[in-house]
């Protein structure tokens, strides 16, 4: 069963909470970008102690613009030259540094942004941000589990194609229908399984993912 009334019944509560670019799905796909020197960090959880740091606010899509439907990946070539099979799922957490490096700014060109800070705080790449959080997040839950329709690797540009913002929450049922449409009907599971609202937003089919499921900090 896909739920649709669930998710109906929490969209209706939730107003325009957050979702996937601003996720997820999708507040942004935000995922972490990072510049390809010596000094950048990974993009998984930053070190006991270190706090939350800001980064700067992406602006929200209009009220007119379309939310951005799903689209081949432009960058899965990309990645596999960097030495990294996505059909594999591999746990970003636990990936050496030197691909991280060269990872990240490919994070960067697929969410369109215009230097690392619009993940990482300046100065200080292994600070935790929201940002940087939430792209850890996305890794995990959307790029390592899902698959395109014909079972294919899925990358950050597969949703985001160059905008940090992507999906525009306005309209109520517009937003449902453009979830079902693009995400359940045309993401599949690496684990065979099928694809429904609670693949991405829980059994409980929570919207504000980022913050509920996640617990990513507010800042």
């Amino acid at each position: 069963m896909k739920l649709h009334f669930g998710l109906a019944a929490v969209l209706a509560f939730a107003g325009v909470a957050g979702a996937c670019g601003s996720t997820p799905p999708p507040e942004t796909p935000t995922t972490p970008t990072a510049s390809p020197d010596e000094g950048t960090a990974p993009s998984g959880p930053a070190p006991e102690g270190s706090g939350t740091a800001a980064t700067p606010e992406t602006p929200k899509p209009a009220a007119g613009t379309p939310s951005q439907p799903l689209v081949p990946s432009k960058m899965l070539e990309d990645v596999k030259k960097l030495g990294i099979d996505l059909s594999k799922s591999p746990d970003l957490g636990k990936m050496p540094l030197d691909k991280k490096k060269k990872l990240m700014p490919l994070f960067q060109k697929a969410l369109g942004f215009e230097a690392c800070t619009g993940c990482h705080a300046e100065g200080d790449m292994k600070a935790k941000t929201r940002n940087r959080e939430i792209g850890a997040g996305c890794w995990k839950t959307f790029v390592q589990p899902l698959r395109d329709e014909k079972g294919g690797p899925v990358f950050c540009d597969s949703c985001h194609n160059g905008k940090s913002k992507f999906l525009n929450r306005s309209d109520v049922e517009a937003v449902k229908k453009f979830m079902e449409n693009e995400y359940e009907h045309k993401l599949t599971r690496a684990d065979k399984k099928e694809t429904e609202c609670s693949t991405c937003h829980g059994e409980a089919v929570e919207l504000k993912i980022f913050d509920k499921v996640w617990k990513v900090p507010a800042k």
